[in-house]
């Protein structure tokens, strides 16, 4: 069984949460809903909550109780009147809209209402949409749909017009922390991931292979010798760092990792670092010998030099050499 669910989505999106409960409350639910935003923002959650406070048989202060007989065979989608369908491989199919369009002309087996929630609706086939769209836009019986996406903009058109959109905002900073945490990130990897993404499924992507662990110690050692001003970091490039960064994303990601690196740098030397706040604990020594012994102006050009990485990406300069020539050019500026 999924964690308690009501409390996810009251703590994700106290507010989202509140509001569906008294459209409950007072039937004033629509038939089709769009909840979007990023992922790990609590839109699955909310609507198998809507879900549970439709059946349950035990209200207690507005919300399900999560424990009664209706509540529990939702949480384990053992609901006949509850149908929720995600993507089968890399989409959602026309097969399985099919089963979905077969069960709303169904009436409801237990109770007067169906609940439909599809995750990922922006992985649904053209022709798994289209095949959706008329039973959203005329509902037979008492049916409420939620459509969940990341993405709205990768939804059809004529699915978000049917539908009324939700936008859910991301989680705070403390939630998302918690979160990290209790999926077995390392401490000393949360600060540097949240400072590059809000996205849980992004972060999980980091994880696989220990890529991410990986990458973030080799820049640690490459700042080591750059504080040093040793020029070893040059075929520390090309013997260790280059074979982390085989992608294009990954390119991205690792010129969002190096300017955390530098942005500890500044903080320090500003004095506005918290303890808790550092994004590379392991190299908390050299950060500190880097905020001493560099000026901020030093520091200053060096971000400047970083943030021209980006630019030099977007002409397709070789990434080993945008990263060999920005190497050199913080040797330069330290010495300076």
């Amino acid at each position: 069984m999924e964690h308690d669910i009501v409390n996810v989505a009251q703590t994700k999106q106290p507010t989202i949460f509140a509001q569906f409960m008294n459209l409950v409350k007072n039937n004033e639910l629509s038939h089709a809903y769009l909840f979007t935003g990023e992922d790990g923002a609590g839109q699955f959650s909310v609507a198998m909550g809507v879900a549970m406070r439709l059946f349950c048989t035990n209200v207690q202060n507005g919300v399900p109780c999560g424990k009664c007989h209706e509540c529990v065979r939702i949480m384990n989608y053992d609901h006949p009147d509850v149908v929720i369908t995600k993507p089968d491989g890399q989409s959602i199919k026309v097969d399985q809209i099919r089963h979905v369009k077969s069960e709303f002309t169904k009436s409801a087996v237990e109770g007067s209402k169906k609940v439909f929630i599809i995750s990922e609706a922006e992985k649904m086939t053209t022709g798994a949409a289209n095949g959706l769209l008329k039973f959203i836009e005329e509902p037979t019986g008492n049916v409420v749909s939620f459509l969940i996406s990341k993405n709205r903009n990768l939804v059809l058109p004529t699915i978000i017009s049917r539908t009324q959109v939700v936008e859910f905002p991301s989680i705070s900073k403390k939630l998302m922390v918690k979160e990290l945490q209790s999926s077995g990130v390392k401490p000393s990897e949360v600060n540097l991931m949240i400072s590059i993404t809000n996205s849980l499924d992004q972060i999980r992507d980091w994880l696989k292979d220990d890529w991410f662990a990986s990458t973030q110690q080799m820049l640690e050692k490459w700042f080591s010798y750059l504080v040093k001003g040793n020029p070893m970091a040059m075929p520390f490039i090309q013997m260790s760092l280059m074979p982390l960064i085989n992608t294009k994303e990954r390119q991205r990601i690792v010129i969002s990792m190096m300017l955390s690196l530098f942005d500890d740098v500044l903080q320090t030397k500003y004095g506005t670092l918290a303890e808790d706040q550092v994004k590379y604990p392991a190299v908390l020594e050299q950060t500190n010998q880097a905020a001493s012994e560099w000026s901020n102006a030093q520091i200053l050009k060096m971000l400047d030099e970083l943030l021209n990485m980006n630019s030099r990406m977007a002409v397709n300069v070789n990434f080993q050499n945008i990263i060999e020539s920005l190497t050199l050019k913080i040797l330069e500026i330290g010495k300076s």
